[in-house]
């Protein structure tokens, strides 16, 4: 949640689907910007060409000091109801009034060097990026239709491609969109699951698309309550995960590792949540929020992890553009973004 339940069930409160075609249909719309910066990338080496890290995980799986693995649960006519990366928790499409609020912002981080850039979209929420054959991509859960969208940068406008549609059908109960490219060229697309749905949402999946706007189901990565906002670099065929635990006092985020389409392990935590995941310069690079602003932590093993800066700005749900020194997050209208809190309590200001 790179996101959103907690806004959604919080009311406010803030938590935390490549390229379509140029011709405007229908569903698109185009968000005029006043100034914007040049769409320069940067060169960072492509998942293929990463080094591997300096200690190699390990390939055993092990489970969460805490948690456990959520089990199918079973109805009273004895019948098996799968809990995974099912229709459970979706819904038809609908108005989220409570992002209306939300705005999606575009700026840059180089290092802890943060241009806080200008806004891209009104009522759109937990955005991330990719930037794919030169042109930005972006992601994100809108608030005409509670649906994930996507959506090309061209010359400073957000042209929004509309609804992405998983396994031939476009439907509200997917959030928190974070994407990677693979190495054949498709899109892989880590969302939370059935967020249509009484009690915690869930589990982590992974969808797959050619064009980053009809996807199909590829797995399920993580099946733990309560983690949120998942967030997916692969180093080395090495996928690491990492997910948010929003808490009032001590969010935190959790990093797992595994194989493609296996088991994942535990490896590690770090304070904050809502969590941005990356790999370049040889180091694993983590952003996440927390009260006292977005923390950047590194890591040479993706284990054991340093705290690097504190960063102050308004916003959260912090997204890297691989590729770019391009920074993508949401804001409330007005500025400013506290971190999710569990069951709609607002913090403290």
């Amino acid at each position: 949640m790179r996101k959103i339940l907690f806004i959604i069930i919080s009311l406010g409160v803030f938590c935390s689907c490549s390229g379509g075609t140029k011709t405007e249909s229908p569903n698109q719309t185009v968000s005029s910007l006043g100034d914007s910066p040049t769409l320069t990338p940067t060169t960072e080496p492509s998942p293929t060409t990463e080094p591997s890290p300096t200690t190699e995980p390990s390939p055993t799986t092990e489970p969460s000091p805490n948690p456990t693995q959520n089990e199918d649960s079973q109805d009273d006519s004895g019948t098996t109801n799968q809990i995974g990366c099912t229709n459970s928790g979706h819904e038809d499409p609908r108005r989220a009034e409570m992002l209306d609020n939300h705005e999606l912002w575009f700026g840059s981080l180089i290092d802890s060097s943060l241009d806080e850039g200008y806004k891209l979209l009104s009522g759109g929420s937990v955005p991330d990026g990719l930037f794919l054959k030169g042109e930005v991509h972006l992601w994100w859960v809108s608030s005409t239709d509670h649906t994930i969208h996507h959506g090309i940068i061209e010359e400073g406008a957000l042209v929004d491609l509309g609804p992405i549609s998983v396994d031939g059908e476009v439907f509200s109960g997917m959030v928190d969109p974070d994407l990677v490219e693979l190495e054949d060229g498709s899109v892989g697309l880590t969302v939370l699951d059935g967020f249509d749905r009484p009690g915690s949402p869930g589990p982590i999946c992974h969808l797959r698309s050619t064009d980053g706007q009809d996807f199909f189901t590829h797995s399920t990565m993580l099946d733990i309550e309560e983690r949120f906002d998942p967030s997916v670099v692969i180093v080395q065929d090495r996928w690491w995960l990492a997910v948010g635990i929003p808490s009032e006092e001590d969010s935190l985020t959790e990093i797992y590792s595994g194989l493609e389409g296996g088991e994942f392990t535990f490896e590690g935590q770090v304070d904050g949540a809502v969590p941005d995941i990356a790999y370049f310069d040889g180091q694993f690079h983590l952003l996440t929020c927390s009260p006292s602003g977005m923390l950047s932590y590194s890591s040479s093993d993706g284990k054991d992890w340093s705290l690097v800066d504190t960063i102050q700005f308004d916003g959260c749900d912090p997204s890297r553009i691989k590729g770019t020194d391009f920074f993508v997050y949401k804001r409330e209208q007005g500025g400013g973004m506290m971190p999710p809190l569990p069951g709609g309590t607002p913090p403290v200001q």
